[in-house]
């Protein structure tokens, strides 16, 4: 991971320094930054790369929320939604990661992986000889993402913790990005998409997915109560926060189970980097 991290503050290189380990894998340490000095721990095998200053404002009061609802978070994303969607939502998770065009071998970043949904999805595609990167500003979510790569002996599976507007990568290091719930909240979603871009490889695909009602149905009565029930189904995607540079930018709308059966209104804004 030394080849694709670098200083969230300044993208100076980092250097290691191991404290405890068991076999491959750093439970320990600490990653000190060569150009500005920035110190970084390494607690439970994850990297915390998430300095105090570059956590503010809406960002700080969502991480603090996830950090208490970690757990029931993960028992709904993990256990209750697939059935409760009547397995569709698996199927839907996986048609987000197919639209990046992974091939055996690739790089791929989940920016805001939260509880590690998207990792198997994710690994599927990449293969045993890829890599999937996630990464997440809260510790409690985190949590259970790192608890099931290790009982799944992901080994390809690596985990950090980060803002997603202050992504700790290197430049054009992955070969896709995606981001799925989250963006909506961001304190700087501009920021983030531009980050998504820096780290992508050029002619990389980024996709991200978040709470959206479809225009149409806004004003129809299952919208109507759909948004009474969670304002964030109100959001649009941030379109105008996309990078200028950026091509093939385009928007498309779902639900979940399905129309019929509305319960989980979503957007996917794809785009691409030059």
């Amino acid at each position: 991971m030394l080849d694709l991290l670098c200083c969230p503050v300044c993208h100076g290189q980092l250097d290691l320094r191991v404290m405890r380990s068991r076999g491959p894998e750093i439970l320990s340490g600490l990653l000190a930054c060569r150009r500005c000095g920035q110190v970084y721990p390494i607690v439970g095998g994850v990297p915390d790369l998430l300095p105090p200053a570059l956590a503010y404002g809406e960002d700080v009061r969502w991480m603090e929320e996830y950090d208490r609802m970690a757990k029931g978070y993960y028992m709904l994303m993990h256990v209750v939604l697939p059935v409760l969607s009547l397995w569709r939502e698996p199927a839907i998770r996986s048609e987000w990661a197919a639209k990046l065009g992974l091939r055996p071998g690739d790089r791929v970043l989940d920016v805001g992986t939260g509880t590690g949904r998207n990792l198997p999805f994710l690994k599927r595609l990449v293969g045993p000889d890829g890599l999937v990167v996630g990464m997440d500003i809260s510790r409690g979510m985190l949590y259970y993402a790192v608890r099931t790569a290790r009982a799944k002996g992901w080994s390809n599976v690596e985990l950090q913790r980060a803002n997603a507007a202050f992504l700790p990568y290197k430049d054009g290091v992955f070969d896709a990005v995606i981001h799925v719930g989250g963006i909506n909240t961001f304190e700087e979603k501009a920021r983030a998409l531009s980050e998504m871009m820096r780290v992508a490889k050029p002619g990389a695909k980024i996709v991200v997915v978040d709470e959206g009602l479809e225009p149409k149905m806004r004003k129809s009565l299952v919208g109507r109560f759909l948004i009474r029930t969670n304002v964030l189904y109100a959001s649009w995607p941030p379109v105008g926060e996309v990078p200028d540079e950026a091509e093939e930018v385009k928007v498309s709308w779902g639900l979940l189970p399905f129309r019929f059966f509305p319960m989980w209104p979503y957007y996917v804004l794809e785009f691409r980097k030059p």
